[in-house]
């Protein structure tokens, strides 16, 4: 099949198929290619809560492409320089953590888009094999772009983010946005339900794809969130998942 976009993971989304990832918090490129031999989408190195800097990054990259995978990064704030730093190393899309205004999330996406489109530098880099593919990339390459969606502003300015044109995708973050609501880790709780399902609203409105964080990494859950719509999953992260296979050991032989 024809990829138009030159990104197998937009391409992928924008045909409404689950996309599953999973966040890499702990920088090791030993874990990512480890997760990334199991049949993940994508994989997101965490530049907000985990260890990596990018110095780090592009050896992430390299051990999860050779399996297939496309590699993401989660930013923690609006950097635009950043995003293209990023996207020159070989990042398939952004993940951009709290995001409260569409202005300013579209002004982030310029930097990650090239002219006529935006205003990306273009350089002889990784992304385009230091020029071997250089018009192929530059003319063809779409990059997935995801603002998350983590706060009462955030949900509020959920329509207009899922309107702009470049957004692939709205992405919950269920623990900052329970917190910010002030029912921290209660996904159950009244007034989250109906942040995600104003979130949701937004998202079919404007045909934009819904995604969220599953926390715990159960497979039932997992597939609950799929059958509640959502796309674009993480589905936990590398430290996460070995506490939670290791998790008992405490209470073993006492």
């Amino acid at each position: 099949m024809t990829d138009p976009f030159r990104n197998p993971l937009k391409t992928r989304l924008s045909q409404g198929k689950p996309c599953i990832g999973a966040w890499l918090t702990s920088g090791s490129p030993i874990n990512a290619e480890a997760m990334a031999s199991l049949g993940f989408d994508w994989l997101c190195v965490d530049m907000e809560h985990g260890s990596t800097d990018i110095s780090h990054v592009e050896a992430v990259f390299m051990a999860v492409e050779r399996h297939g995978v496309a590699p993401m990064v989660r930013i923690g704030n609006l950097d635009g320089d950043l995003a293209r730093r990023l996207l020159d190393l070989g990042a398939a899309g952004i993940i951009v953590a709290a995001v409260e205004d569409a202005k300013a999330f579209e002004h982030v996406a310029a930097s990650c888009l090239y002219v006529p489109n935006g205003h990306r530098g273009v350089g002889l880099s990784r992304c385009n094999k230091w020029g071997d593919d250089f018009d192929d990339y530059r003319e063809n390459f779409r990059p997935l772009l995801v603002p998350m969606v983590e706060t009462r502003a955030g949900v509020a300015a959920a329509a207009d983010l899922a309107a702009l044109p470049m957004v692939d995708a709205l992405f919950l973050g269920p623990y900052d946005l329970s917190s910010d609501l002030g029912c921290v880790g209660d996904f159950k709780a009244p007034d989250f339900i109906a942040a995600v399902d104003s979130v949701r609203m937004a998202c079919g409105g404007a045909v934009k794809a819904l995604g969220i964080h599953q926390v715990k990494p159960d497979a039932e859950e997992l597939q609950d969130r799929i059958a509640e719509g959502f796309t674009l999953l993480a589905y936990g992260t590398d430290v996460v998942a070995m506490r939670y296979a290791l998790d008992g050991v405490r209470e073993i032989g006492k």
